[in-house]
């Protein structure tokens, strides 16, 4: 028998859904460079009922509002900020996290009306979402040498590129390449 007082942190104890789910969130986070640490996955029954227990026939202040969670169906996970004292205290920092879950299709417990925010959680009915950064492909005018063109510009993560074959046209240019290297020669 586990011992009820300690927690699971193995993302592996999750549903093979739930894990999938917990996996993208957490590779996100990372992308945003957030720090953060899973502090509790599968829990049992026993470990549930023991939890709710706290603050109320057993000393301590109360750390869950239910004995029915997604916890133990393997569905839900709780996280903190892995950076010592700041665990729970930045509230940015779950913020964020709770964009990222919501991108993907996770449900955060920071918009509960009792709000939870260090829990995640799916359901069964969960589809994984390929998070993609906005880009924008417009077309746009550029000005080269107090001339006008019109190219197509594509506008990702604040950042504006212009196709290498349009940038040639502009310039006069023929484009070819080399492998994946594009060569621009003139005409």
């Amino acid at each position: 028998m586990a011992d009820i007082t300690k927690a699971c942190r193995d993302i592996k104890e999750l549903s093979p859904l739930a894990q999938i789910a917990c996996n993208l969130f957490m590779a996100e986070c990372k992308k945003a460079g957030l720090e953060v640490l899973i502090t509790e996955t599968y829990r049992s029954q026993e470990r549930q009922n023991w939890l709710y227990e706290q603050g109320r026939t057993r000393a301590g202040n109360i750390v869950t509002w239910t004995k029915q969670s997604n916890h133990t169906g393997r569905m839900a996970w709780d996280i903190c900020k892995n950076v010592r004292g700041q665990e729970y205290s930045d509230a940015t920092f779950f913020a964020k996290c709770g964009e990222i879950a919501n991108k993907l299709g996770i449900t955060w417990g920071g918009t509960w009306s009792t709000p939870d925010k260090p829990h995640f959680e799916i359901n069964k009915s969960w589809k994984a979402q390929v998070v993609e950064d906005d880009e924008v492909v417009e077309k746009d005018k550029i000005i080269v040498d107090g001339k006008e063109f019109t190219v197509e510009l594509i506008r990702k993560d604040g950042t504006t590129y212009i196709k290498t074959r349009d940038i040639a046209e502009v310039l006069g240019l023929k484009v070819g390449s080399k492998g994946k290297i594009p060569v621009l020669d003139k005409k």
